[in-house]
This record gives structure tokens, C-alpha cells and sequence, in this order.
């Protein structure tokens, strides 16, 4: 099968696959306060969540004018093309492809649009933040809102991420952290630590 076919399926059923899949699960919202009393106060925020969560969060803030950070890779194609036809932007670079031009195009969005970025993404390793997001928030003034979310029932890829795909009627949470500033460049080594542990313990507090 050519590539482009390829791709027009994923970008037709991408979207069509996450509603029908996440949006059966019973998902429940927790301290939804930290996102919205700073997205009050700062207009926009940068959100930061594990690759491997992305499946969830990709629905949950559907049609919001997110613009999410994406690799050059083949399956940031792929994931490009899905969640494009839930309401997302985005934005092709990593910190090995792309990534200046990506950092000024985010920079740029970041005054009038939410940002998404995997700190961990797009190839690990799992669960260690790259320094990307915390730059960005230097540059911008703008909160990290860390978030995590999970399945009861679910299956995990035998993937770099160990990427989650929720069964069906499942229960489901999301947890939003406290936000994380970089005010002084001298901040971007301890608030990577934070950002880490934060999302880290997020994902605790949920309890599956």
C-alpha cells in the first residue's frame, strides 16, 4: 500500500477509532483547578504529559486549538494525521529534527494557543524530561501544566514508552499538577526535576 493511501486512512479513521474508544470510557477530572485558574491568569499554558499517555488527553481536550508538538518521524505522521481531525495543530520538530525551527513556531502560538509537549517524546527515553519544554516555558512566561491520566483496563505496547490503549467502558482518570514556572535560566536544571517528579507522582495519585 502506497504511503499516501496509508495516510489518508489514518487521518479518515484516526479520529473516528478515538471516539469511539475513549470516548466510552468513564473518565473522571482531578484538580481541574490548577488548569483553569491558570489558564485565567496567563490566558495560555504549556501542557506536559508522558508519550504514553497521549491517547486520552488526545480526546479529553479535543477541539480546543491545542497545538501540539510533533516528531518528523513516520509515526508523528501517523499521530499528526489523527488528531488532526480532532481539532489539533501541529507542530513538526524534535529535539534531534526541527527542533529550532519547531521552538520558534511554538513560541510564537504560545501567545495565543495552548501548547502540548511529551517531554519525553518522540523516542525516550521513557519518563525523562528534555530540556525543550522547560526553555520554552522560559521564553514564553508561561506555566507547565503537568497532567496525567490512566485506564483501569487496558492494554500496554511493548513499545520504547509502553504506550497505553484503554479498553473499552473502562474507568478513566486525568490529574492536572500544580503549574511550574522558569523564571531565571539558572531555574531550567532544578525545574526539569520538578516537572519530572510531578508527573511522575501524578501518575501515582491516580492508583491503576
Amino acid at each position: 500500500m502506497k504511503q499516501k493511501t496509508k495516510n489518508k486512512i489514518v487521518k479518515l479513521l484516526g479520529p473516528c477509532l478515538i471516539n469511539i474508544l475513549i470516548g466510552s470510557l468513564r473518565i473522571h477530572g482531578i484538580d481541574k483547578k490548577y488548569q483553569a485558574n491558570a489558564k485565567k491568569k496567563y490566558g495560555t499554558v504549556i501542557y506536559a504529559f508522558w508519550h504514553n499517555r497521549l491517547l486520552i488527553l488526545s480526546y479529553a481536550h479535543r477541539f480546543e486549538n491545542i497545538h501540539i508538538l510533533i516528531s518528523k518521524h513516520k509515526d508523528g505522521e501517523y499521530i499528526a494525521l489523527a488528531i488532526s481531525g480532532l481539532g489539533y495543530k501541529s507542530i513538526r520538530g524534535s529535539t534531534t529534527r526541527g527542533g529550532m525551527r519547531a521552538m520558534v513556531e511554538l513560541n510564537r502560538a504560545a501567545s495565543q494557543y495552548d501548547i502540548g509537549i511529551t517531554p519525553d517524546g518522540p523516542s525516550g527515553p521513557k519518563e525523562e524530561v528534555q530540556d525543550g519544554i522547560l526553555y520554552l516555558a522560559y521564553k514564553t512566561g508561561k506555566p507547565i501544566i503537568p497532567v496525567s491520566c490512566n485506564a483501569k483496563y487496558k492494554w500496554v505496547l511493548n513499545s520504547w514508552d509502553n504506550f497505553i490503549i484503554p479498553k473499552l467502558l473502562s474507568p478513566a482518570k486525568i490529574i492536572y499538577g500544580k503549574p511550574i514556572f522558569v523564571n531565571k535560566k539558572e531555574e531550567l536544571s532544578s525545574k526539569k526535576e520538578l516537572l519530572r517528579k510531578s508527573l511522575i507522582n501524578l501518575g501515582k495519585k491516580i492508583g491503576y
